[in-house]
């Protein structure tokens, strides 16, 4: 159909606009009211410029913003009195009251093999290299890692068995519902789609959208599209001109994400009700958090003080753990706990052809291909990491060991100080040997040692703990540990220090 030539002339074909107030749950229709009487006052005085008109002006736009202060004010401590039981929605609602204050500039410069870089685009491509090449950390070390012995997987078994796990095939109430409980403030991947619209369609998409989804069961073959992600390079600290200081916060396809959600439910009951993930474990899992994590550890240590013995703990840092799962190792896995050859060709297929390119401000680098990990913040990364790790602390002797994701601690007890490093050793030995054939990489300058003694008198000079390049393990007096800080005389001071430091600061914004 042809546009007249009026029509082109006085209404744009795509245009930019801003909405006000969406980002305002608590701005009412009397603040609306109030404010285009403010607006149409502005406008008169300016036009008059009399002294009465400037008068009511002011009158106005002062009752308006402090009818905003208290209208805010009143919202928030409504919404926080009501979400006191639930503390995700609690903290949620206090960090929407600070608003978008946070930023994340892209730097102007980085320095790549001794050489600056100004240009963006070779910015955005060198991070797109560098976030990408962080997989294969361990081949770098280990450059003779194909031929290495024991370390490659096993042949894979045929699991197809009445008990093994199958992906059955949804149906439009579980879509509905994983729709619907979409957050609409998130932004689009780069499928282009907005979660608030999807959330808006629910009625009329979930149908087919559910065929879809059933689709890449039956024919184990996921959209390219929903394989590729858009990253965000975000400085943890130190040099901005430096890439080792910055991390990767990918952005993935909604409906990506809503199947995985499917997925992910699916898996986390064949796990649950056959009890395969290991008791160490307490990542992913129901009835588990780091709260149940620490409090098994530090129970597990006083246990041992109480008991007059010397108890040391490993803290293990890994290199870049997700980045660098290897997916032959992982499907091997997979088949080993009892997913069956349909699943595990629907994960194969999950994990192959990703890519994944660096965007900021409009501009993109090239996309590259990620041939290693689990994609960065998606739903089923965490659990098949887990799953990846599961044994990780099968084979250790005179220690307990517990794991959540990759943060892993390792602990021992004894009435000696060198029985206790002795064994401490062995298990971390034991340990590592188990990190390579999993191809992961032992970060040693941030793994940590902590003896805890409980007052008790220790030797001049302490046995090392090493690992297997020879490297001395640090000893420290605290480590964070899951969000909590860990002191060797177990007070908890220094973590109730920090905590009132950081309340002190929220509470402060918030009255």
């Amino acid at each position: 159909m042809m546009l007249s030539p009026i029509l082109l002339i006085n209404m744009p074909l795509s245009a930019n606009f801003r909405v006000k107030g969406r980002d305002n749950p608590w701005f009412s229709s009397q603040l609306s009211s109030l404010q285009q009487e403010r607006d149409i006052a502005w406008a008169k005085a300016r036009k008059s410029n009399s002294h009465a008109d400037w008068l009511i002006f002011r009158q106005l736009r002062n009752r308006f913003t402090s009818l905003v202060k208290q209208v805010k004010a009143e919202y928030y401590l409504l919404k926080t009195t009501s979400d006191l039981n639930d503390p995700k929605k609690f903290w949620k609602t206090i960090k929407s009251s600070f608003g978008n204050v946070a930023t994340n500039d892209l730097p102007t410069c980085i320095v790549k093999d001794s050489c600056r870089l100004t240009d963006k685009l070779e910015i955005l491509n060198c991070f797109n290299e560098h976030f990408v090449s962080s997989g294969s950390q361990f081949e770098s070390l280990h450059p003779d890692s194909n031929n290495m012995q024991n370390t490659s997987p096993s042949p894979l078994p045929n699991n197809d068995c009445v008990q093994s796990f199958i992906i059955v095939p949804l149906d439009v109430i579980e879509v509905y519902r994983a729709l619907k409980h979409l957050d609409p403030a998130k932004s689009a991947g780069p499928d282009k789609l907005e979660p608030l619209f999807l959330k808006l369609a629910v009625d009329f998409i979930a149908e087919p959208l559910t065929h879809i989804f059933n689709l890449t069961f039956s024919n184990n073959e996921i959209p390219n599209i929903w394989k590729s992600a858009y990253v965000l390079p975000l400085l943890k600290g130190g040099d901005p001109t430096v890439l080792n200081n910055y991390r990767p916060i990918s952005k993935l396809c909604v409906l990506a994400k809503v199947l995985e959600k499917c997925v992910s439910d699916q898996l986390k009951d064949f796990l649950d009700v056959n009890n395969i993930l290991s008791q160490h474990q307490s990542g992913f899992r129901k009835r588990h958090s780091t709260i149940t994590a620490t409090l098994k550890v530090v129970n597990d240590i006083i246990e041992s003080l109480d008991c007059k013995k010397y108890c040391a703990a490993v803290f293990i840092d890994l290199s870049k753990a997700f980045d660098t799962v290897d997916h032959v190792t992982l499907v091997d896995r997979l088949l080993k706990i009892g997913l069956s050859r349909q699943a595990v060709d629907w994960f194969s297929n999950y994990l192959s052809v990703r890519t994944q390119c660096v965007q900021f401000a409009g501009s993109s680098s090239s996309s590259l291909p990620v041939s290693k990990g689990v994609p960065q913040g998606s739903i089923l990364g965490p659990l098949l990491f887990s799953i990846y790790v599961n044994n990780l602390c099968d084979s250790i002797t005179n220690a307990a060991c517990h794991f959540y994701a990759d943060d892993t601690i390792i602990y021992c007890s004894s009435p000696s100080v060198a029985d206790t490093f002795h064994f401490l050793q062995s298990a971390l030995d034991v340990l590592q040997s188990q990190l390579t054939k999993l191809k992961l990489v032992l970060n040693a300058d941030k793994t940590k040692l902590m003896l805890f003694s409980n007052g008790k008198a220790l030797p001049k000079v302490l046995p090392k703990l090493l690992t297997s390049h020879g490297t001395e393990i640090e000893r420290v007096n605290s480590y964070k540990y899951l969000g909590f800080i860990i002191d060797e005389n177990l007070s908890f001071k220094l973590h109730i220090e920090k905590l009132v430091s950081k309340l002190k600061i929220k509470l402060g914004s918030l009255f």
